[in-house]
């Protein structure tokens, strides 16, 4: 197409409401934050607005594409998060990049790590979890639910255990493999979910935890990316990283009671009127 310019600037994307510029390299190769509720692409035009770009999005092409100063831009889309999910998304700005990038992915070169506040504690403070999930097929142009059966592989680390609150745990978790949803279905094929998935989630539980807490989000966060690479003759080493969110601290420190109590401080003092006569003499 004419008027195409493969070399759009980092600075100058279109960002979403939220989304925040983490990292970019020479490369091309870019790092983005993406909050709760926002899509990693626009599923219809009427998505674009609540997109981590907010411009149009070629399926076929995976890329997203916009018009600037006059000049047409794009930027290719290399993984992706749920909705729910908060965190680390990578974007390149130019092809050849995502298609490397694309590799990486499916040779399970990139290291990712994840954070999830899951309901109960793993027996072990360490361990893999070696699964096989069910895929969705498209055969003879008919939809097969559950028709692939794929390996999920994924490590965990028990990070935090709080004392006197809800009963989860901050798990760190470690994807080898990618799938759709992998670690929320793992996590709850394990006897833990996380807390906030109102698909695979205890939904009773995730009702006490809003409303105790306030907390009404899915706590699953993209927190680390980290990948080594080889492009145009030079070797990279990219690691982007996404601070935990403040509901994930908001839970881990509940305590029954503590929201009463913080919000009995707020309050003004209450004054006597001789007191405040005085007060106001002097």
């Amino acid at each position: 197409m004419s008027g195409i310019t493969l070399s759009a600037k980092p600075e100058d994307l279109p960002l979403g409401v939220g989304v925040r510029l983490l990292l970019a390299n020479e490369d091309g190769l870019v790092a983005l934050e993406k909050p709760i509720k926002v899509l990693s692409h626009p599923n219809s035009e009427k998505d674009i607005s609540r997109s981590l770009l907010e411009a149009e999005y070629d399926y076929e092409g995976e890329f997203f594409h916009w018009n600037r100063s006059g000049t047409s831009q794009r930027a290719w889309l290399v993984n992706r998060l749920d909705s729910g999910t908060s965190g680390v998304i990578l974007l390149t700005l130019n092809e050849a990049l995502s298609q490397e990038m694309k590799r990486q992915f499916a040779t399970h070169m990139v290291s990712k790590t994840y954070y999830a506040i899951v309901k109960g504690t793993p027996s072990k403070p360490t361990g893999n979890w070696n699964d096989t999930l069910q895929k969705d097929v498209y055969r003879a142009n008919r939809l097969v639910k559950g028709g692939q059966r794929v390996p999920a592989k994924a490590r965990y680390q028990v990070n935090k255990i709080p004392t006197g609150g809800f009963p989860v745990s901050l798990l760190k978790l470690m994807p080898v493999t990618g799938r759709t949803h992998q670690l929320r279905v793992q996590c709850k094929k394990h006897g833990h979910p996380i807390v906030g998935d109102t698909t695979y989630g205890s939904f009773s539980f995730n009702r006490e935890v809003e409303d105790t807490s306030g907390v009404g989000r899915m706590l699953l966060h993209a927190a680390e990316t980290h990948v080594k690479y080889a492009y145009q003759g030079k070797h990279r080493e990219f690691h982007a990283s996404s601070p935990l969110p403040e509901a994930f601290n908001e839970v881990l420190r509940y305590r029954p009671g503590l929201l009463k109590t913080q919000l009995a401080s707020q309050q003004p003092t209450k004054v006597s009127p001789k007191l405040a006569q005085r007060r106001f003499r002097h």
